[in-house]
């Protein structure tokens, strides 16, 4: 007999599974164009686009806490993109950075 404990259980676990594959396969881009990421759901924003960003990030707990780039389009979207390479992060400040300057003229 399958008591129903048993199948929350194995729920759960399949959702952290499913969850945590789609974090070690996902894969973020950031191009000429547009900035993209799979995850779960496939995140996209163009570049031409943005209107704001910035890098969120907690120094001395990238590994607990992962760092991410908060960027809203002109029509007011928002999306979060996440990394945890470090390239990517500096990428992400020059990003900001270069927009903010871009925005301020």
């Amino acid at each position: 007999m399958f008591k129903t404990d048993y199948l929350w259980l194995w729920a759960a676990w399949s959702i952290m599974a499913y969850t945590i594959g789609h974090l070690v396969t996902g894969k973020t881009r950031l191009t000429s164009q547009e900035l993209r990421q799979t995850w779960i759901w496939e995140k996209k924003v163009e570049l031409r686009d943005l209107a704001y960003a910035k890098l969120i990030r907690v120094p001395g707990l990238d590994w607990l806490i992962a760092p991410r780039l908060y960027v809203r389009t002109l029509m007011g979207k928002f999306t979060v993109i996440y990394a945890c390479d470090p390239a990517m992060i500096e990428e992400f400040k020059r990003l900001s950075a270069e927009l903010k300057s871009f925005r301020d003229m």
